[in-house]
């Protein structure tokens, strides 16, 4: 999923910008994550990435534009790292299960993007459009997932069921996992993940398929 607008100006940009458009990316998260959204201003980013604020202007004219790119950034990390846990599932179940896990496993190595993304997704200044973005790739998810059920139900795979309120259900449950991570830390990841994804597979499993019995 290539967020939206940044592929024409990627292919107009150095390896040295885009180098260090990252590394201002990495400095927001980080700073975000240490002393909150309202504290992180150009100059704190700055100071953590070791650069002059000016260098963050010339690439970021406003706040706004820099949040929304912490979000793809964000975005299309985890989107990366899914998809190659779910590439060659061998079914749609097999496909939800390295979905769930990963993003769990994912969050928990990640624990500066989760405060972040989230700071950020609740800003009440100068993250509208980052939130708009985010809004837009949520309900774009809703969608992905929605689809990836009928398709399973279309090939007999899935037991029937409404797509749209497990897609519902699903991203609650996941999005309920960073929290809780973040408010335990002594949580048992590789557990919790396969409790996670055990639910929803036997959600989504035909009754006497090996997943429902297991």
């Amino acid at each position: 999923m290539q967020p939206e607008n940044e592929s024409g100006d990627q292919g107009k940009r150095s390896f040295i910008e885009e180098a260090r458009r990252g590394q201002i990316v990495s400095a927001a998260i980080e700073t975000i994550a240490e002393i909150g959204y309202a504290k992180a201003s150009f100059v704190q980013i700055a100071r953590r990435a070791g650069i002059s604020p000016g260098l963050i202007t010339y690439h970021f004219t406003k706040r706004e534009e820099l949040m929304k790119q912490v979000m793809q950034t964000v975005h299309t990390s985890m989107d990366k790292a899914l998809s190659a846990r779910a590439e060659g599932a061998e079914s749609y179940a097999a496909a939800l299960r390295a979905l769930i896990e990963g993003f769990v496993f994912y969050f928990a190595e990640r624990p500066s993007e989760i405060i972040a993304i989230g700071q950020i997704a609740t800003a009440s200044r100068d993250a509208e459009a980052a939130r708009s973005w985010f809004e837009h790739q949520s309900a774009k998810t809703l969608a992905e997932l929605e689809e990836m059920f009928r398709e399973g139900q279309r090939l007999g795979e899935l037991r029937e069921f409404s797509p749209r309120v497990m897609a519902v259900s699903l991203i609650a449950a996941m999005e309920a996992a960073p929290a809780e991570l973040l408010t335990r830390p002594d949580t048992d990841v590789p557990g919790y993940a396969r409790e996670l994804a055990d639910l929803f597979e036997r959600a989504v499993s035909r009754p006497g398929s090996e997943a429902s019995s297991s």
